[in-house]
């Protein structure tokens, strides 16, 4: 266990892996203060520039818990959001290339009918003539 002093209060930390992470995203240890309450902070709360203000009592870790694991799910699911929206641009993509290439071969199809009516033309002026 680890103590620090500030003013007239203490506090002690354990270091047992903690089910609470923090805005900074560490996971945060178990404070016990002078009066004993338990509760979980930011592992930076004495470092200014570091500290992300997060701070929550023992008793509401389940609240917390169950936030964190929102938002983690939250996030895979916007990850899949992005992964199937990146598929989408990837298909259109995909099937506006085949629809230019089909385009391009009814094209050619044209002018081919059309040089074939041309010479059959010819032909039959030929040997009807």
């Amino acid at each position: 266990m680890k103590s620090s002093a500030s003013s007239n209060t203490s506090y002690t930390w354990t270091s047992q892996k903690s089910p609470i992470i923090c805005k900074c995203g560490y996971e945060c240890p178990m404070w016990t203060s002078q009066k004993p309450h338990k509760f979980f902070g930011c592992p930076f709360y004495k470092v200014r520039e570091k500290y992300c203000g997060f701070f929550t009592w023992y008793d509401d870790v389940d609240r917390v818990s169950k936030t964190n694991e929102m938002t983690y799910k939250i996030a895979a699911l916007e990850a899949k959001i992005s992964e199937l929206q990146a598929l989408k641009k990837m298909e259109v993509g995909e099937l506006e290339f085949k629809l230019k290439v089909k385009d391009a071969e009814i094209s050619h199809l044209k002018w081919f009918k059309f040089g074939f009516i041309v010479i059959l033309c010819a032909l039959i002026m030929r040997f009807c003539l």
